[in-house]
């Protein structure tokens, strides 16, 4: 639909400042005519306000202000118009154009009966007329209208470019073709018919033909915007994105507000991973249109793609803002909550895109998947299984699915929903990793190793394609971290950090960077993070750490109470440690007494800031909740029970503590070690040079065992 625009001057009463407000009136047009629309509107209220109005004027300002998507005030216009001039059919017409834009399609249809009442002949008010019968479903009198309208002028190739555009809106794109090449033959110059068959051959996927059809319409316009953008979304489809790119810089450079050529850009960078690019781009499309639901939820989706999932989720309620009912952006916004560990408020979103959509496959997926991470691994598998009857096709449920399985156990259920999603998706790197991991818990070594190495090589080949994506240097530094090729994962997180706004990379470079003994280089990437998201606790905890590695007690202790306040439940053992290291036991045991319900890391680290302050039967009750507080390490709780009570000269008692711990890791040469010191503190020298030799025999190297057998040799 296109608004008729009027530079015709209408009589005025003489007053002395009319040959000023012609003026502004003869501006505006000249803006308006230049797509200036804030300028234009801006010259048609001084020219008002100078006592120039008529019906021209208003519609001429009802023009800008649909080209400024104010279509709501252009209807005031148009109707001032109107009032002003009953006859006035251009204003008439327009005013029906106003309605179909804001979708109000039976008053759009009550407008253009007027313009035709005023004007039977009125060729683009017939058109426009049939097309919004068309949207309301009624297609017989739609296509009636065009039928007379090429019967009557078979030769006449506008009639057949908007039959073909009325048959796209109907779906029948064959049917289109025929019509739009009836134009071409009747005028090859019709830049719209070109365009046409360009759109009819791109929806029936005819990418080649299309682009063919777009060269013929900018040969006949090359200012022909709409073909130029057209093409360039039909080379992307193509897969030809620098060529798609500048298509859409040819249809800006014509026309600098033309929204949609800055969307496609956007979605053209955002397909190829150029996502600071494709911001910026939709940002440009934002600014020219901020009632479009989908431009906001696209640029939220590019700012969780770059892994800013804080900052995209008022992308999303802006797209929510424009329509509430747009299941879309509830889902991204409990998928980005997801993303940031906050799966419990994160289902209320999945919740609600399920209650205005109750089979959306996506959503059910991600509301399963949340569930999963929490521990309800049952109602996920549930959800997901749904998720994936409505669409079988998708790598990433599948994957949910495995998650799910493996949670639960059900290994070779998980294995298998596995081989669905590489059956999918060959290439899905994390995928074979997932399946190398459960192949080993289920003893599958060789087979396990093959999963991984199919993984880097998938690795390898997506980064090749895309050398900048953040996220796939992170996954494959993952797994490299995990094959303990450590060298190789630190470079592949330092890489993954210079790309990526999130905080994992920092955070997992800082981590093992000080588990490889590279202190003073740990604490750079910690402080980064600290810096870059000063309100994620984890870049004030990993700072910490590497403070206290340096032996900076003092900034360590400062860090981690940072991160306790900012809610990190790690902080307080950590806290500890470092009050602990500075002397200030008391208060280290004051900061592990506020955490609620300790773990057995926190109660053995109590259990030794009472034994250094002579607190003994208070440590060994530490020791005790410690090994009623876990399954996994318990013989760590023994082994540190036993050492307290030889401290003590219980010796009895210690040998009782470490038999328990040797039950429960006998292949620990240090645990060995332990009950041998036991031994020879109750006298029984032959038993302890027993339990040293259990130790070399494990471990040969032992310095411990070592010890302990020339201590021995020595009191023989």
């Amino acid at each position: 639909m296109t608004f008729p625009f009027v530079f015709a001057i209408a009589a005025v009463p003489a007053q002395a400042d009319l040959a000023r407000g012609e003026a502004e009136f003869l501006r505006g047009n000249a803006h308006c005519d230049a797509r200036e629309f804030s300028e234009a509107l801006a010259s048609y209220d001084r020219a008002a306000a100078f006592g120039y109005e008529d019906h021209v004027m208003w519609n001429n300002r009802g023009v800008a202000l649909d080209g400024l998507r104010r279509h709501e005030d252009a209807i005031q216009a148009y109707t001032r118009a109107l009032q002003r001039n009953p006859r006035y059919e251009i204003a008439a017409y327009n005013l029906g154009n106003a309605f179909a834009q804001l979708g109000q399609f039976e008053e759009a249809l009550v407008a253009y009966d007027r313009a035709l009442a005023i004007n039977p002949a009125y060729a683009d008010a017939l058109y426009d007329k049939a097309l919004v019968l068309a949207r309301l479903g009624r297609a017989k009198p739609s296509l009636q209208v065009y039928e007379a309208l090429v019967r009557a002028d078979s030769a006449n190739a506008v009639a057949w470019t908007r039959k073909g555009q009325l048959l796209e809106e109907l779906n029948k794109f064959d049917e289109a073709i025929d019509a739009y090449n009836a134009a071409t033959a009747q005028d090859p110059g019709d830049g719209d018919a070109w365009t046409g068959l360009g759109d009819a051959l791109y929806a029936l996927e005819r990418y080649e033909e299309a682009v063919e059809a777009y060269d013929r319409a900018i040969a006949a316009d090359p200012n022909n915007e709409e073909a130029w953008n057209n093409k360039g979304f039909t080379f992307f489809m193509l897969g030809i994105h620098e060529e798609a790119l500048a298509c859409y810089e040819k249809a800006l450079a014509i026309n600098p507000t033309y929204k949609q050529a800055w969307y496609n850009k956007g979605y053209t960078f955002h397909g190829i991973n150029r996502l600071e690019e494709a911001v910026t781009a939709y940002e440009k499309a934002i600014e020219l249109d901020r009632g479009d639901e989908v431009l906001w939820n696209n640029l939220g989706n590019a700012l969780y793609n770059l892994g800013r999932y804080e900052q995209s989720i008022p992308y999303f309620e802006r797209a929510l803002e424009v329509n509430p009912r747009y299941e879309i952006a509830w889902n991204n916004i409990g998928n980005a909550m997801n993303k940031m560990g906050r799966h419990e408020p994160s289902l209320k979103y999945h919740d609600k895109s399920l209650e205005i959509k109750p089979d959306f496959d996506y959503a059910l997926y991600a509301k399963g998947h949340a569930l999963d991470s929490l521990g309800r691994h049952e109602e996920g598998l549930e959800l997901i299984s749904q998720s994936l009857e409505l669409n079988p096709n998708y790598d990433h449920a599948w994957m949910a699915k495995a998650e799910a399985l493996h949670h639960l156990g059900r290994l070779e259920e998980a294995r298998d929903a596995l081989n669905n999603t590489l059956i999918l998706n060959g290439s899905f790197d994390e995928a074979w990793v997932f399946r190398g991991r459960i192949l080993e818990e289920m003893g599958n070594a060789l087979e396990a190793e093959r999963c991984y190495e199919e993984a880097l090589q998938c690795f390898q080949a997506s980064l090749e394609i895309e050398p900048e994506n953040a996220e796939l240097r992170y996954h494959q530094a993952v797994l490299l971290e995990d094959l303990e090729r450590i060298d190789e994962a630190i470079d592949g997180y330092a890489a993954a950090a210079s790309k990526a706004h999130g905080a994992d990379p920092l955070l997992r470079l800082s981590n093992l960077l000080l588990r490889a003994g590279r202190v003073a280089d740990a604490l750079v990437p910690a402080e980064e993070l600290r810096s870059r998201v000063p309100a994620d606790s984890r870049g004030w905890l990993a700072a910490g750490r590497a403070c206290l590695a340096l032996g900076r007690a003092t900034d360590a202790e400062a860090s981690f109470r940072k991160a306790a306040d900012l809610g990190n439940a790690d902080a307080g053992p950590e806290l500890a440690r470092a009050l602990k290291v500075l002397g200030k036991l008391d208060d280290a045991i004051a900061v592990l007494a506020g955490i609620e319900g300790p773990g057995a890391e926190a109660l053995l680290l109590r259990a030794d800031l009472h034994a250094d302050l002579g607190r003994m039967e208070e440590a060994l009750a530490d020791c005790d909740a410690a090994i009623r507080a876990t399954k996994d390490g318990r013989d760590l709780a023994y082994r540190r029970k036993g050492e307290f009570l030889l401290r003590l000269d219980r010796p009895k008692q210690a040998m009782v503590a470490f038999d328990a711990a040797l039950g429960l890791n006998p292949a620990d040469p240090d645990v060995w070690c332990d009950a041998a010191r036991a031994w020879r503190s109750l006298g029984q020298e032959s038993r302890a040079r027993k339990m040293v030799d259990q130790a070399l025999r494990l471990d040969p190297t032992s310095s411990r065992a070592l010890v302990l057998r020339s201590e021995g040799a020595a009191s023989g």
